[in-house]
């Protein structure tokens, strides 16, 4: 059985994840660990590069509500009835809120559901995010905080209820103003292809209570070693999912975790 994640990003347990589509090798590794995965399908409204990342297409908001781009949402209600998603305690079936959402390129709007939810709160770009979220968010008593990246989600990993780490100056500034410890990375060695460089969240997400995955080898980047610590500083240990350098595939997104 399954249950919804209380903190978006942090499993407890064992989770389900979406992942792109088009990373194979990636889908193959996790799936050799024993990690049940949803594949986002190609989005044909986005650009090649993205049209199949995880973080342009769908957002865990928490609380068993999602946004999800139009191209996605009729797999995502399917694979979502046949798993067996349960609320804590009772056993009963958990109800799953599934907003519709439209995603195209070019940016701004291949950016509007890209937000990073901690729970209480959501990081984003408020002047370019889905009305949706906003509208989530005043209903459920979520604040919204404004920085200036509008790829929010894809720019920051969250590490621990209180950490975060980022290669964005905006998304630092906001989390420092939070509250949250933070690390901050350099630019340019993530690769993504058709592009200069990709994001630290775009290849990376957790799969099971302090097991970060990461899509590629850590020690491709310059701050391999301030990753590491900064992981250990929070008992996070890390998995290598393919033997390539870190590529930005659009992030590892944790769905539900085993109840």
């Amino acid at each position: 059985m399954l249950k919804t994640i209380d903190i978006p990003c942090l499993p407890q347990s064992k989770a389900v994840v979406a992942v792109s589509s088009e990373a194979k090798n990636t889908i193959e590794s996790l799936k050799k660990s024993d990690t049940k995965v949803f594949e986002i399908e190609v989005n044909n409204n986005l650009e090649p590069s993205v049209a199949s990342h995880a973080d342009c297409n769908l957002a865990n908001l928490g609380g068993g509500t999602f946004i999800c781009d139009n191209s996605n949402i009729m797999e995502l209600t399917l694979f979502c009835s046949k798993c067996r998603i349960v609320k804590n305690l009772t056993g009963d079936r958990e109800f799953i809120n599934i907003i519709r959402a439209d995603v195209c390129s070019p940016y701004p709007n291949e950016a509007a559901i890209n937000v990073k939810s901690f729970g209480s709160g959501i990081v984003c770009n408020t002047s370019l995010v889905d009305p949706s979220i906003k509208e989530f968010a005043e209903k459920n008593n979520i604040k919204l905080y404004h920085c200036n990246q509008g790829y929010a989600g894809c720019s920051t990993v969250l590490v621990a209820q209180k950490a975060v780490m980022t290669d964005d100056r905006s998304v630092y500034d906001t989390f420092n103003r939070i509250g949250f410890d933070r690390l901050m990375l350099s630019k340019g060695q993530i690769k993504l292809s058709g592009h200069e460089y990709g994001f630290i969240g775009g290849c990376c997400g957790f799969i099971d209570k302090n097991l970060l995955a990461f899509n590629g080898r850590l020690d491709t980047l310059d701050d391999a070693d301030k990753i590491k610590d900064f992981l250990g500083k929070y008992n996070v240990k890390y998995i290598e999912l393919t033997d390539e350098p870190l590529t930005d595939i659009g992030g590892i997104v944790p769905l539900f975790e085993e109840a």
